[in-house]
């Protein structure tokens, strides 16, 4: 099944490999929001730069009365023309407007589809229960490739449950379980608990996430864990791909649907629309973690919208590895990143056996290619706190297929890119997810790239003049005949920091000349 959006975005590599760069609009209107986030889409990768909602409650009569709540669709029709005019300013490549449940299940739905193609010029189409289910899969196919289980999509009206695995979407089916279908005023656990495992008892044989993971999309289940987060002091205020364990995801839903039901609905920043479905939530938590059985609970960060998105993309973009994209956007703003980090990689290869690492080698490769793409970041910063800045960016920067623990991972080693302090803007988190030989295996990787970066100037040209191989014996630095001028004291001591990292001896072809040995060795802002 593919969503056709009004007018097509295509996305085709250049002649240099890298994705050509468009923005897309894709607006969400379900039955509790009505949502415009504009994407800039580059290669396989999709960054919102744009994001605003309006509450409307759409299905909030829906149970009652068969129809769409009346102030919502006043709410929701201005909200689109508005939505409408700022797609047009802003010259998207294309804008795919769509709804779900409450749209589909109410007697003027097609009313109000019809009122939207006259007041905001939108053509809107109604996913059906099995075209939302399948969005919010490859939402989160779009988000990591790598998922592995059970997709949950809570809205307003219906819960989407559907399995992914190696890219691929399985079975999938919709439930008439969201908060506007079976709430009817405050929040009773004894009555409506039965309800849902009546409803859901199905879920047990046809979505077991047993040895799997559960991933929950929805923004009741986002903003659940936001306050947790806030609650316990995690240190790493992001919920791109969040995980839990089964105890303690358990623990929040008790919490948000018994003892903080109450409280959650005047927690300070939570609208009062949002916050009533927040114990609601917690209860469908509740019974999808009996009946499921999953081993891991992550948030995505993505859904319906990126799975429209990834759906309209070409075979061979799919294919492109959304990460190493979102990375190269990332960086897009420097000439030296985009022709650099790529051969830096392959540079750094012939040594990296001698490098330790944190990961399985294939994931391990994944973040070191990761981290050269990103090795221009800093561009046009203030070189006294480039480290810092590029530091806190990769932190929380919205990119595609990383746990919080490969986050830390990698944004220690573009610090240590920069600076080779032990200290971070933001140690709790680097203590929270790395041991300490973790720590070591990305301040290593980030000292390599380091070397790499100041014996060549930043460019692949230069870097092509040296060698840098590594063995038991030792870890060797050869600039080629003719180019000996290349090699100085300030790049010997550089590979001679990073073999006392790692423990072996550093061997070079330097050739002193004048009073080259007596040259600044550590300028850090000249990095």
């Amino acid at each position: 099944m593919t969503i056709s959006p009004n007018q097509s975005a295509k996305i085709l590599p250049d002649d240099s490999g890298i994705a050509a760069l468009s923005r897309t609009g894709v607006i969400d209107i379900g039955s509790n929001s009505v949502r415009l986030v504009i994407y800039e889409r580059f290669g396989a990768s999709a960054v919102p730069v744009f994001n605003e909602k309006v509450l409307a409650g759409l299905g909030r009569d829906l149970r009652r009365t068969g129809r769409l709540y009346p102030d919502g669709v006043a709410q929701a029709l201005k909200a689109l023309c508005r939505f409408k005019a700022i797609s047009d300013a802003q010259g998207l490549t294309s804008i795919i407007p769509v709804a779900t449940a409450a749209m589909r299940d109410a007697v003027d739905g097609p009313d109000f589809v019809a009122a939207a193609k006259a007041q905001a010029g939108l053509d809107i189409r109604v996913l059906s229960g099995e075209e939302e289910a399948q969005a919010a899969a490859y939402g989160v196919i779009h988000g990591d490739k790598r998922s592995d289980g059970i997709v949950a999509d809570l809205g307003g009206s219906s819960l989407e449950l559907i399995s992914v695995k190696d890219t691929q979407i399985g079975h999938g089916e919709t439930f008439p379980v969201g908060p506007f279908a079976i709430m009817d005023g405050p929040i009773k656990p004894a009555k409506i608990l039965p309800v849902l495992r009546k409803a859901l008892a199905s879920t047990k044989a046809n979505f077991s996430a047993k040895g799997k993971t559960l991933y929950l999309v929805g923004g009741a289940w986002r903003n659940l864990a936001l306050i947790d987060n806030a609650r316990r002091r995690y240190p790493l205020q992001i919920l791109h791909n969040f995980s839990m364990s089964p105890e303690s995801a358990m623990e929040l839903a008790d919490w948000a649907s018994v003892a903080a039901a109450e409280d959650l609905l005047t927690w300070p920043g939570i609208s009062r629309a949002r916050a009533e479905t927040l114990p609601y939530s917690g209860l469908v938590l509740k019974v999808l973690l009996g009946l499921s059985k999953p081993s891991r609970i992550v948030i995505s960060p993505t859904g319906l919208r990126e799975g429209i998105l990834y759906q309209d993309l070409s075979p061979a973009t799919r294919s492109r590895v959304a990460l190493f994209d979102a990375c190269r956007h990332l960086a897009a703003g420097n000439m030296q990143a985009l022709n650099f980090g790529e051969p830096l990689y392959d540079w750094l290869a012939s040594a990296s056996a001698l490098f330790p690492r944190a990961f399985e080698q294939d994931a391990e490769d994944r973040l070191r290619r990761a981290a050269c793409l990103l090795v221009g970041i800093g561009k046009g910063l203030h070189p006294d706190h480039r480290a810092d800045l590029v530091f806190s960016d990769v932190l929380y920067a919205p990119l595609a297929g990383l746990t919080h623990k490969e986050r830390a991972y990698l944004a220690l080693m573009l610090y240590s890119s920069y600076r080779g302090s032990s200290a971070t803007p933001n140690d709790a988190a680097i203590d929270y997810h790395l041991m300490e030989r973790e720590k070591t295996a990305a301040r290593v990787y980030g000292t390599a790239m380091r070397l790499g970066a100041v014996i060549s100037g930043r460019t692949a040209d230069l870097l092509s003049d040296f060698s840098l191989t590594g063995d038991e014996s030792g870890l060797s630095l050869t600039v080629k005949t003719g180019e000996e001028a290349m090699l100085n004291r300030r790049g010997v001591l550089r590979l001679k920091k990073l073999a006392d990292m790692i423990g072996v001896s550093a061997r070079s072809n330097w050739t002193v000349a004048g009073g080259d040995d007596n040259a600044d060795s550590d300028a850090e802002s000249e990095d």
